[in-house]
């Protein structure tokens, strides 16, 4: 991983929960597979080995409560990670702003939440509300 996706991806894991943990574990093991970059972000597919601890029982998760502030971008950029049976899958960065920068660098990144319970538009909050971030409760 280069220093924008540990960075990223440190923040998308932590947290006292045992899910986050597997992950963690898997992150940390894993190597990059592929990254495609899109002009409106990127995807970073990961390859996890097989000896790595699983999820059990999450078929699909998406985690994506980091944003962060890229230098080149007006707008700042969001992430999701994937998660495919029990085992994470892939980094997708996307911004807004008509083209990605060649070599973003990261000037901070932040966690968010819904303004609204139940609506799509987000805003950062001081605090990570893993209930939400781990899809655990319909907000």
């Amino acid at each position: 991983m280069n220093g924008l996706e540990k960075k990223i991806m440190t923040m998308l894991l932590d947290g006292d929960d045992p899910t986050l943990a597997v992950l963690r574990s898997q992150a940390g093991a894993a190597s990059v597979a592929s990254r495609e970059f899109s002009g409106a972000g990127f995807f970073t597919t990961f390859k996890v080995p097989e000896t790595s601890p699983r999820l059990q029982g999450v078929p699909r998760l998406v985690i994506g409560d980091v944003h962060a502030t890229l230098d080149g971008l007006e707008h700042d950029a969001g992430f999701l990670l994937f998660v495919a049976d029990g085992a994470i899958e892939m980094l997708e960065c996307f911004i807004v702003d008509p083209a990605f920068p060649p070599d973003p660098r990261l000037l901070r990144a932040y966690y968010v939440r819904p303004i609204k319970p139940g609506g799509g538009e987000v805003h950062e909050t001081p605090v990570r509300d893993l209930t939400w971030a781990l899809g655990r409760k319909n907000l």
